[in-house]
């Protein structure tokens, strides 16, 4: 089975744009190549004949569940069909790892959302890397900050990596073979 939807994670407010929590928001709009993305609007994509759908819920990303389930149900896709892109400190800047079935443990709140809303874990995620503070500094202080230059320009090199292998995938590339490129 193949995904269906994309899904980016990121905060609506607009002075968080540019920090390490929308890198979900970021890949969406790279996906799309677009300037001006609009949250809680579907887009659609063709890619090989198939129309995959793009999204980014227009919610705060800890929140971001409901909004998820209804898209879900609205466009009758299974869990297992959609794909949660989103930003992940245990990861430094420039790596990423593609997921299913990761467990009610992790630690990232919007996924936690997302999995009480859908009441399973069984979706996959793309984990882009953002790193983790080099000092002592609070965690959400650090999500909710931008990057330096050279953490963005590595940051954007995955992602443009990631979307050249999401497209493989969706073309009917084995997961398995993706993720050993991707991870």
């Amino acid at each position: 089975m193949c995904i269906k939807i994309i899904i980016g994670i990121g905060n609506i407010n607009k002075k968080l744009f540019d920090t390490r929590h929308n890198v979900g928001v970021w890949f969406i709009k790279k996906f799309l190549n677009i300037k001006n993305i609009k949250f809680n609007k579907i887009y659609k994509k063709k890619i090989k004949k198939k129309n995959i759908f793009l999204y980014i819920p227009k919610t705060y990303i800890n929140l971001c569940g409901k909004n998820i389930y209804n898209i879900k149900k609205k466009k009758k896709i299974k869990n297992k069909e959609i794909l949660i892109v989103h930003d992940e400190i245990n990861l430094k800047p420039g790596k990423t790892k593609i997921k299913n079935h990761i467990g009610k443990k992790s630690t990232h709140n919007g996924i936690k959302n997302i999995i009480k809303y859908l009441k399973k874990d069984n979706f996959y995620q793309l984990r882009i890397g953002i790193g983790r503070p080099k000092t002592k500094i609070n965690l959400k202080k650090f999500v909710l900050s931008s990057p330096n230059k050279e953490q963005k320009k590595l940051i954007y090199k995955s992602i443009k990596k990631s979307i050249y292998y999401i497209n493989l995938w969706i073309k009917n590339k084995k997961l398995n073979q993706i993720q050993n490129f991707l991870n």
